[in-house]
């Protein structure tokens, strides 16, 4: 594993006081339904991103970040739109605390769903390499699927999740908790160790804290794989070191010989993960997946597996059907 991983754990702290943007039009979607497929773009670090109107104008890109507390535009996109800024925030980033001026959003639309009045903090195009984010303060009242396989985004309205009935042995469905949208998953084993797992659709690489590691140096034979360093979109860079794992279950759901980052990043915190072994979890495993449905009113997800992952690690398998 060598390269850059891009995360990014954003979250807003007390207010303190392709390059070219695309072409606006006045397409927008029908808001009398419940749901939406939307085409999905993948970046170059595996994001997933869908079609975003700003006060009626639009399209614009936005990676849809469940790791993220706050929706964000970027600079050039707030510039097209003549947004001007209205006050300042410090934004906490992947690896840094930076501050940011806000804008004021009268609508920001995708598929059927319309959020009205919304500030958001604006960052720097460089950063984000997108036209914005979508984090939990746009999507945490939904059910949302990453169909993988389909290459398709899917947002829609919570539904009783005994409707669907996936052949026995290709899915399984995971019971979370958590408020606002982080939820959390406590039934999670990494190599014996106990530890709590979230999903963070925004960060390219699955990350485990040093509490993790040193529960796992305890067990004995852990090793290292050498170094890599992970960027956020408020800039910075933090190292972390590149550690083996055997086996990581998550009730039925199992990761085999995988491989995890190890570094104290801020969702931790965000996430209430302080001084206990946690885990996050990833572009890197989640694409080995045909689909994953986050369902924030249900506090579940659900993860279909693929017929051919795209890459030989790690293996998943799910054990029974749930």
């Amino acid at each position: 594993m060598s390269g850059a991983a891009a995360a990014l754990g954003l979250s807003i702290a007390h207010p303190a006081l392709s390059q070219q943007v695309t072409t606006p039009s006045k397409d927008i979607p029908p808001e009398d339904h419940d749901a939406a497929t939307l085409t999905a773009r993948t970046d170059d670090a595996d994001h997933l991103s869908i079609e975003v109107m700003i006060n009626d104008q639009g399209p614009y890109h936005f990676v849809v970040d469940t790791g993220a507390e706050s929706s964000v535009v970027a600079d050039n996109v707030a510039q097209a739109l003549g947004l001007a800024p209205v006050a300042s925030v410090l934004v906490d980033g992947f690896s840094r605390r930076i501050p940011a001026q806000t804008v004021q959003v009268d609508s920001l639309a995708f598929g059927p769903f319309r959020h009205k009045n919304l500030t958001l903090p604006i960052l720097p195009r460089q950063y984000l390499l997108a036209d914005g984010y979508l984090g939990l303060d746009a999507i945490s009242d939904s059910r949302v699927t990453f169909d993988f396989a389909g290459k398709t985004l899917k947002i829609e309205q919570p539904r009783d999740p005994s409707r669907r009935h996936p052949p026995p042995g290709t899915s399984t469905r995971l019971w979370a908790s958590g408020s606002s949208g982080r939820l959390r998953v406590s039934d999670c084993v990494v190599d014996g160790v106990r530890a709590t797992a979230f999903i963070d659709t925004g960060a390219q690489i699955s990350v485990g804290n040093r509490a993790l590691k040193a529960a796992l140096a305890l067990r004995g034979g852990l090793h290292s794989l050498g170094p890599l360093i992970l960027k956020g979109v408020t800039g910075g860079e933090i190292l972390s070191e590149v550690i083996p794992v055997s086996l990581i279950k998550l009730e039925d759901l199992s990761f085999t010989d995988s491989r995890l980052a190890i570094a104290d990043v801020p969702s931790f915190d965000a996430w209430n993960v302080h001084n206990r072994p946690g885990l996050l979890i990833g572009m890197n495993f989640l694409r080995q997946f045909a689909a994953v449905t986050i369902d924030y009113r249900q506090k579940s997800i659900r993860f279909e597996l693929s017929e051919a992952p795209p890459l030989p690690t790690p293996g998943v398998r799910i054990n029974s059907h749930a």
